[in-house]
């Protein structure tokens, strides 16, 4: 895996398309994908998907009813009021991280 990460380094500093730069590895394109997307997939399970937030009650503004805003990407904000229950946020973001799982659609 170190190989291929320093591998993938170098193809990125590069100009070359893929199939010159294994011809000049030595390596075969159909590894050279194979490498790609399961360091890539490696990562992005390293990833967490959630990030905790903090919010100071002092940059609230007074009587503004504050909410948690989801940006999605395409552009789709969600907003969650702050009255909803921990068990309904809890609901609404796994509906969302369903909805818009890269897994579902395959």
């Amino acid at each position: 895996a170190l190989q291929w990460r320093e591998r993938l380094r170098r193809f990125e500093q590069s100009s070359l398309t893929i199939a010159k730069f294994c011809e000049l590895e030595g390596c075969s394109t159909a590894s050279f994908y194979q490498w790609r997307r399961r360091l890539q997939d490696r990562e992005r399970s390293e990833t967490p998907e959630f990030v905790p937030v903090e919010i100071d009650s002092g940059d609230l503004e007074i009587g503004v009813d504050p909410a948690i805003l989801i940006d999605l990407p395409g552009g789709a904000i969600v907003r969650v009021p702050s009255g909803a229950t921990a068990a309904q946020q809890r609901g609404l973001i796994s509906a969302i991280v369903e909805a818009t799982s890269t897994e579902a659609d395959t």
